[in-house]
């Protein structure tokens, strides 16, 4: 397998000069596939993946709820974010002024090569999508 691009043109903010830049042409594996997938190369059943997938979510909305961020080994670190509005002072600022909780992934340095354009194993293919016709 290797990953998807398509050539697009840009216009630079600048100048106005067009140059032509890769962009990423991706899919979307649904979950049942995902698991389909961990099934096939592992001795686990459909029914102890969704179970675990299942615990992970929760766990991980457990430690999110609790102000903790979480690292999965050689996945990576899910943590948290929050937005707020401003407060005229430190005393005025109230738990209400928190507007967004937001959940960031951040992938290990392992994940990362394992992805990287630098790993010899990742591959790249032009993949550009039919013209439609009139």
């Amino acid at each position: 397998m290797a990953i998807r691009y398509k050539v697009i043109p840009r216009k630079s903010p600048k100048d106005r000069s067009v140059k032509y830049y890769g962009v990423q042409r991706s899919t979307q594996m649904s979950a049942s596939q995902f698991i389909e997938n961990i099934v096939q190369t592992n001795t686990v059943t459909r029914a102890d993946v969704l179970a675990v997938l299942a615990s992970i979510k929760q766990e991980l909305v457990n430690c999110i709820r609790n102000g903790q961020s979480v690292t999965l080994g050689e996945i990576g670190t899910f943590r948290f974010t929050i937005k707020t509005r401003g407060a005229e002072t430190k005393d005025k600022f109230v738990a209400d002024n928190i507007k967004k909780v937001s959940i960031r992934f951040l992938p290990s340095s392992e994940f990362k090569y394992d992805t990287s354009a630098k790993n010899p194993n990742v591959t790249f293919i032009h993949d550009e999508p039919a013209e439609e016709e009139d």
